[in-house]
């Protein structure tokens, strides 16, 4: 008998134990035939019995190893579904346990075009969750989470208001300028004013039931976040293109508050076929203030009811 088999001194059951930060890298092809590299931590764990001493350690990091080497010679078509492998394989390399946990949290690298006249790769943060438990019958449940951060530029409000009040008084304090309320009003609609800016790391979190019958990909939730945000950063800008990104962010300045709200409702407006109604969602942002000594935080929990409910109403 292995000494893990052996009974505890101590009969308290363990909710996870396992194994935490391997890295690795895999390579992905979604259903739309695009592919990338995903270079994720992977955290493997189980719940353990009260009466048994330890898990096979073993057995999960070859499950691990064995999942990884089979997207080698063929790519997963999801993170999710690389998760549901591993979790799916540690439930019966560990018979005796009721509960796996894994969760793959890593940047993936991916080729796009910028502009129509330049092509990058730019690096983002993505992530899943697979919880799978065993109920007395000794059926298996699974669950799975999917995320994405991106990060965009947000330009404030309230410093740009400030800035457009501030120019009205100069001009309506100067004896040698002449001009009515009506004109001014206009000028001051017109012309671009400065605020403060920052990089504002926004993310969403979802819950899906079933891996074939969801079609979201982390590069649409990517590009839901992105669109969500005063501007979209860029990795080289010329000077036409510092201008003019500078110039559209400032015509859309957004509080932290407002991204995340932006991110519900270009969320629900891509329109994502099967999401049932009791599905958690997360969206989150922090922006890294630039005038101030902290950063700025927003988070909405809900479901994809209460937000079908509540964005119908408007």
């Amino acid at each position: 008998m292995d000494l893990q088999d052996t009974n505890s001194s101590v009969n308290l059951e363990i909710d996870k134990v396992g194994i935490r930060g391997l890295e690795k890298k895999v390579e992905i092809e979604n259903v739309k035939n695009k592919r990338y590299s995903f270079y994720p931590k992977i955290s493997a764990l189980i719940s353990l019995p009260a009466k048994q001493r330890g898990i096979h350690m073993s057995r999960t990091s070859e499950t691990i190893e064995e999942v990884i080497n089979e997207v080698i010679f063929k790519p997963t078509p999801s993170i999710e579904e690389l998760a549901h492998r591993i979790a799916k394989k540690l439930m019966k390399r560990h018979p005796y346990t009721s509960k796996a946990e894994v969760k793959l949290e890593g940047k993936i690298i991916i080729q796009m075009r910028e502009n129509e006249k330049r092509a990058i790769q730019k690096s983002y943060e993505i992530s899943t969750c697979v919880i799978a438990e065993k109920n007395l019958e000794g059926a298996i449940n699974y669950k799975y989470f999917i995320g994405a951060s991106a990060v965009g530029m947000t330009v404030c409000p309230c410093a740009k208001e400030m800035s457009q009040e501030y120019a009205k008084e100069i001009i309506q304090s100067r004896n040698d300028i002449n001009i009515s309320e009506e004109d001014l009003n206009k000028l001051i609609n017109i012309l671009p004013y400065a605020s403060h800016n920052q990089r504002s790391k926004g993310t969403i979190i979802l819950q899906i039931t079933q891996l074939n019958s969801h079609q979201i990909d982390v590069l649409d939730i990517i590009d839901v976040i992105e669109e969500s945000m005063s501007g979209r950063i860029q990795s080289v800008l010329k000077r036409p293109e510092e201008a003019e990104l500078i110039r559209s962010s400032h015509l859309k300045p957004l509080f932290s508050e407002d991204v995340v709200r932006e991110m519900a409702k270009n969320f629900l407006a891509r329109d994502f076929p099967n999401l049932e109604d009791d599905l958690k969602i997360i969206f989150k942002i922090e922006s890294y203030e630039s005038i101030h000594p902290y950063n700025v935080y927003a988070e909405m929990n809900t479901t994809i009811e209460e937000l079908r409910r509540t964005l119908k109403e408007e």
